[in-house]
């Protein structure tokens, strides 16, 4: 008995099953950014989807369900754009912005902003959010 509660003890609480993902808040001066872009700029819904494809789409999916061929496994799983909880048209643009330049604590979500491994511009996260709004938000 005293080895079994020692293996359950020892065992993180994410191993044991999914954990509920909770996305922090931006900071205000995030919240209040304006993307700079609209959902009628054909060339920065190209760029965008340029670049979802080449560094989102592994996680977050083709069709922005979050199942994307590198998201399995992964825990907390990837948010879905798609889904009602995500509730992608309610979150603000700036909120977006400081996840895909920030990342997200205690995910797989690395930071993608200016001076990371990634090193996106913020024009270029903004042409991706741009794309995901055109892409995956209900209108």
């Amino acid at each position: 008995l005293g080895l079994i509660l020692v293996v359950l003890f020892a065992i993180p609480p994410y191993a044991m099953g999914a954990e509920e993902r909770k996305i922090p808040t931006a900071p205000e001066e995030y919240l209040k950014l304006k993307n700079p872009y609209s959902l009628r700029d054909r060339k920065a819904i190209a760029r965008g989807e340029k670049l979802y494809r080449r560094k989102c789409k592994k996680c977050h999916g083709e069709k922005g369900d979050g199942k994307g061929p590198s998201a399995e496994g992964l825990n907390p799983p990837v948010p879905s754009f798609i889904s009602k909880e995500y509730n992608l048209k309610g979150r603000p643009d700036g909120q977006l912005f400081w996840i895909i330049e920030n990342g997200s604590p205690n995910t797989d979500m690395d930071a993608f902003g200016p001076g990371t491994d990634v090193n996106l511009s913020k024009d270029d996260i903004w042409k991706i959010i741009t794309y995901i709004r055109f892409k995956f938000q209900k209108r």
